[in-house]
């Protein structure tokens, strides 16, 4: 009865095994494979930052080794909600990420021409920006300044009033000094360049925790729809934010520099 029952329980052992390799070589597995590839791609060159890479990749391969595992296993209910989840997940990534993934999509010539790289001092311009910041900090000068990366802003700036002028201190602290006419707004820089002044975005309305006002609300709602970085400046407390990724931090004066150089660089 014992080597009967030892038998048994090696043959079924034995057809399991078997029947997970056999599973391993229909189509299903394969076709999951290369999707798996596939959408690791995509994360590794649509995600704008590298938390958002990282907590996606393991939400997806958490996900895929259930669905595998339960397809094995023959527990369909289990590999559907996987499925599922997966595909809702997918869904969630590309939607948050649509603005850089039309980047990539569109064609990078304008008149024939490809758009050239432009070259110019950084480390200047972010030391420009800090100077600028910490003055309106500390004279509580609201201020709304957007940094456009890989997602056009173009849109946005058609709304505002074009300027093309160098990013100096002195300009940003003149624009934003209440009573002249460009100080509502944001201005956007791109490279060394404030391209525009005035420019309003389409505010956030998700549920904030804490006291932000409307510049706030706008620079959260642009950094949903795009990967551009805003620096914010209340106008009645001097504090800080920055908006990025969908998410708004608040920023000590001593901390701004450090954080906003780790923004600007990631």
């Amino acid at each position: 009865m014992f080597f009967t029952t030892v038998l048994t329980e090696a043959d079924t052992t034995s057809s399991t095994i078997e029947n997970i390799i056999h599973n391993f070589n229909t189509p299903t597995y394969v076709i999951d494979f290369a999707v798996s590839i596939l959408f690791l791609v995509l994360i590794t060159a649509f995600s704008a930052y590298k938390i958002r890479r990282i907590a996606t990749t393991l939400f997806y391969i958490i996900f895929d080794l259930i669905f595998i595992i339960s397809m094995i296993f023959d527990l369909s209910m289990l590999s559907f909600l996987a499925a599922i989840i997966i595909i809702g997940g997918t869904i969630v990534f590309m939607f948050i990420n649509s603005g850089i993934i039309r980047s990539y999509v569109a064609i990078p010539l304008k008149k024939g021409k490809i758009k050239q790289v432009k070259t110019y001092d950084k480390e200047k311009v972010i030391q420009n920006i800090i100077t600028a910041v910490n003055w309106l900090s500390a004279n509580k000068v609201g201020a709304l300044i957007t940094f456009e990366r890989s997602t056009p802003l173009n849109d946005f700036i058609k709304n505002g009033t074009t300027i093309n002028c160098p990013v100096t201190p002195e300009i940003i602290e003149t624009i934003f000094y209440e009573g002249t006419r460009l100080h509502d707004g944001a201005i956007v820089i791109k490279d060394d360049l404030i391209v525009a002044a005035a420019v309003y975005y389409p505010p956030s309305t998700k549920e904030i925790v804490g006291k932000f006002g409307a510049r706030h609300r706008a620079a959260l709602g642009i950094s949903e729809i795009t990967d551009a970085i805003t620096i914010v400046v209340s106008e009645e407390t001097g504090r800080i934010s920055i908006t990025h990724g969908g998410l708004i931090d608040n920023i000590k004066e001593d901390e701004f520099e450090k954080i906003f150089r780790n923004q600007i660089a990631d």
